[in-house]
């Protein structure tokens, strides 16, 4: 049997849906160990060649010939990280939902995994595992929607699961299904095959049908999608398309032509995160309201919403979230989550009470919360 559940989950890194029922604090959240220990300035102990400076063990950085330490809270946006689960998978965490009661967590390492968040005495979370369903394939990308989860898989398949046992394969995309959303009850992939497909629920048999395919004008292998004012935004390798839900054509294409990461839908606003880690902004017309430069921290993987703030929280290559805060989109601060070798690969906010997921290319889980306004 598949994997169950109730609630609410938006795709990788969207802001909504149901969150936890506590008192919406984060208490005792001491500092991280490493940066606890005396550093001796000639660089960490092992392998490998420089110098750093600084207290704690940290993360050496190799390029920039610095320690960079991994730390526990971000004091500036009064962030703290409930817990850490190492390794949570055996390779990248791709994607994450929620379902009100438990997070699910979609790895390259074949599976899909439930965890469930459990409560200390101090306040504190830990993640705790409560089950794994193995895939026939890399799972790229999560969507809950009406007591079913969608795996979108590395060979083109959507493997959905039922919260009554049962199961369905949603068979069309021949290459990685990158993302996948819905909506007014269709469910919409996008994959690196270069197509959109719709897809409906067969009534009676709990089977999918794909409806409608669209090929033309994409721009190149599909990343990410967003509905919103009436037309599809389709993010791909060479940009940005917007599609007419109405016609299923592409009505044009916006500049740059680099590659799209991901998506955030903020106040009838579009923010597009772009690779080498600037975004932009648009409304739903698709005119450019704002643009920012590449951010320091480089390359850029993910994005999420943070109600409290509210922030936006950007995720990048060398294991560093960004906080921007909002309206002003300026940047407020930056702190080192994951060692430089990990990438931030997916971000997740369930909800208005300050609490996100972070997951890693190394598998590795965390849970974070803000608790200021």
């Amino acid at each position: 049997r598949g994997p169950a559940g109730r609630g609410r989950g938006r795709g990788r890194g969207g802001s909504g849906g149901s969150h936890f029922g506590h008192d919406d604090r984060l208490r005792h959240v001491a500092r991280s160990d490493n940066l606890k220990q005396k550093h001796t300035g000639r660089g960490p102990k092992g392998k490998g060649k420089g110098r750093g400076k600084g207290k704690g063990k940290g993360s050496f950085d190799d390029d920039d010939d610095v320690v960079v330490p991994i730390v526990n809270q971000c004091a500036e946006e009064s962030m703290g990280k409930h817990c850490e689960v190492k390794k949570a998978h055996g390779s990248a965490i791709t994607s994450m939902v929620m379902t009100g009661d438990a997070v699910y967590t979609g790895s390259a390492d074949k599976s899909l995994k439930r965890w469930k968040p459990v409560a200390g005495p101090d306040g504190r979370f830990t993640l705790e595992p409560d089950a794994t369903v193995p895939l026939p394939e890399s799972c790229c990308s999560l969507l809950h929607h009406q007591g079913w989860i969608f795996c979108g898989l590395f060979n083109g398949t959507i493997q959905a699961f039922s919260q009554d046992g049962t199961s369905a394969s949603l068979k069309g995309h021949t290459r990685r299904v990158s993302d996948i959303i819905v909506h007014q009850n269709v469910v919409i992939s996008g994959s690196a095959d270069r197509e959109v497909r719709l897809w409906q629920l067969v009534a009676g048999n709990n089977t999918f049908q794909c409806t409608h395919t669209i090929r033309d004008d994409m721009p190149g292998p599909i990343s990410r999608l967003r509905v919103m004012g009436g037309s599809l935004y389709v993010g791909g390798l060479t940009g940005l398309a917007v599609v007419n839900l109405e016609t299923l054509k592409v009505s044009k294409l916006l500049p740059p032509t680099k590659p799209v990461v991901d998506f955030l839908e903020c106040q009838e606003h579009l923010i597009v995160a772009y690779s080498e880690g600037s975004l932009r902004i648009f409304k739903s017309d698709g005119t450019m309201t704002h643009e920012t430069k590449a951010l320091a921290a480089g390359q850029m993987f993910s994005l999420a919403g943070l109600e409290k703030g509210p922030r936006v929280l950007c995720g990048h290559a060398r294991g560093q979230v960004c906080s921007i805060m909002l309206p002003s989109f300026e940047l407020k601060t930056s702190f080192q989550a994951f060692n430089t070798y990990c990438k931030v690969e997916t971000i997740y906010c369930p909800g208005e009470n300050g609490i996100f997921f972070l997951g890693a290319s190394d598998g590795s889980l965390q849970m974070w919360q803000r608790i200021g306004e």
